[in-house]
């Protein structure tokens, strides 16, 4: 009985199978990116994102490197300056990525809250883009600017 053939592919399984199905394919967005949102401007307001930590894991069902995925966003903060003025918005238990989606390079995902819409490219591990978004600074030291509407650009690297 020779076992040889069958050793060689199973351990070439275990090499190409190494739980990434897709290998090292610069389009899969799964892993974990560090993010930051900035210039986020809008009438009265800028404000900007400390990094955040993004986990992203493929849609269930998905199994194309150009289809859904969606994942979890770390605690973090975003700082408002309205003149000489700041305000802090705190996200400790961060938020949820969702609609995700990739296609030839071209990402989209939102994150749920605060609602956070996001367009852009991957490229070499880092995907960037721009961000649109709804902020409602009533609660804060810029409370007078109420509801604002802000677009910035965003980054996030592979970490």
């Amino acid at each position: 009985m020779r076992r040889t053939p069958f050793l060689a592919i199973s351990l070439f399984c275990l090499v190409a199978c190494d739980g990434n199905p897709v290998g090292d394919d610069p389009a899969n967005v799964a892993g974990r990116w560090v993010y930051r949102a900035s210039d986020l401007t809008g009438p009265e307001v800028s404000c900007s994102t400390s990094d955040v930590v993004l986990t992203l894991v493929r849609a269930p069902g998905s199994i194309r490197v150009d289809a859904r995925f969606q994942g979890s966003a770390f605690t973090f903060r975003i700082e408002c300056r309205q003149g000489d003025r700041t305000a802090t918005l705190q996200f400790t238990g961060g938020t949820s990525v969702v609609n995700g989606e990739i296609d030839d390079g071209i990402v989209a995902f939102d994150f749920s809250s605060p609602d956070f819409i996001h367009t852009g490219t991957v490229v070499d591990g880092t995907m960037s883009g721009t961000v649109a978004t709804r902020l409602d600074l009533r609660q804060s030291a810029l409370s007078e600017v109420g509801i604002v509407n802000l677009i910035g650009e965003w980054t996030a690297v592979r970490d």
